[in-house]
């Protein structure tokens, strides 16, 4: 276990934990803390209650799954952190009363699986395309004091690319992700796709449900997709809302959530060579298909 500092193409640093080669995030936690959390993961102990949320940079779907839970619109105060298996111990999570959301953002190999298994704990697995994933995660690492970062896009894409971030390559979870799926994980999944969320909420909403054995009134669906707007997110969870001691001024954690907004982010020569390598990474990837722009064009 090493604390680092990751650099990117024009030598501004990123504050992380090397830990055996897998890049976790500091969490602002000293080096020994970073590697108890991570070591302690795979033997997470669920109840029988639980949900788990695994995605690589989306919190959207926390705040819909803890409505859903609560069987009632009204505003989350809390936020995912409390319950995210890399970010606090396992006693601090037990201190959070069901019904919980337990969430991570790391590969399948490093997650509590045998803890899945045996209480078949339903798991909802949210994907978003690698492109606007990018950019928000690039805002995210910038917003984030622990981070204490300051670079430039341009400098930040490659590293990015390179996969010598937390968590490592998107392409590779993907994979990882994929394996599971083909060769039966051995709990319930549901796979969601971001955008699929933002185009079709409703419809999304009511396979979401399907798959927890829910059911709500369809008023308190409306409510709940009313509720969980980005632009209400925005609003009333956004800058000054919640995570304000770690995060810069100005920043906001709910920014834009929109399809397609890499657009005014990549250049034509960024967004080819972002295409040139994904599509050799990915080249076995079969089970999960992006779209990138709301009208898939």
């Amino acid at each position: 276990m090493t604390e680092v500092k990751v650099p990117d193409a024009g030598g501004a640093t990123m504050k992380m934990v090397d830990i055996g080669g897998f890049i976790h995030p500091n969490f602002y936690r000293s080096g020994p803390e970073a590697q108890q959390l991570f070591d302690t993961v795979p033997n997470y102990i669920f109840r029988n209650d639980d949900i788990m949320l695994c995605t690589f940079s989306t919190n959207w779907v926390f705040e819909i799954l803890m409505m859903i839970l609560n069987r009632s619109a009204k505003r989350i105060e809390t936020n995912k952190s409390l319950t995210m298996l890399e970010c606090v111990t396992a006693e601090e999570t037990d201190q959070q009363p069901s019904p919980r959301v337990v969430n991570c953002h790391f590969p399948p190999r490093f997650l509590p699986l045998a803890g899945m298994k045996a209480k078949q704990i339903k798991t909802v697995l949210c994907l978003r395309n690698p492109k606007d994933t990018a950019v928000s995660y690039y805002n995210h690492m910038k917003g984030f004091k622990s981070y204490d970062y300051d670079g430039k896009w341009e400098d930040w894409l490659p590293v990015f690319v390179q996969g010598k971030l937390e968590y490592g390559r998107y392409s590779e979870y993907l994979l990882k992700w994929q394996r599971e799926v083909q060769n039966d994980p051995g709990f319930p999944l549901h796979i969601m796709f971001y955008e699929d969320l933002k185009m079709n909420g409703r419809e999304e909403l009511d396979k979401l449900l399907k798959f927890l054995d829910i059911q709500l009134d369809e008023q308190l669906k409306n409510d709940i997709i009313d509720t969980c707007g980005f632009k209400k997110m925005s609003e009333e969870k956004g800058e000054g809302k919640i995570y304000e001691e770690y995060s810069k001024p100005g920043f906001k954690f709910f920014r834009k959530g929109q399809v397609g907004d890499w657009k005014n982010w990549f250049t034509v020569a960024q967004n080819e060579m972002f295409d040139k390598i994904w599509e050799n990474e990915t080249k076995d990837l079969e089970v999960f298909k992006f779209k990138y722009t709301l009208n898939n064009d």
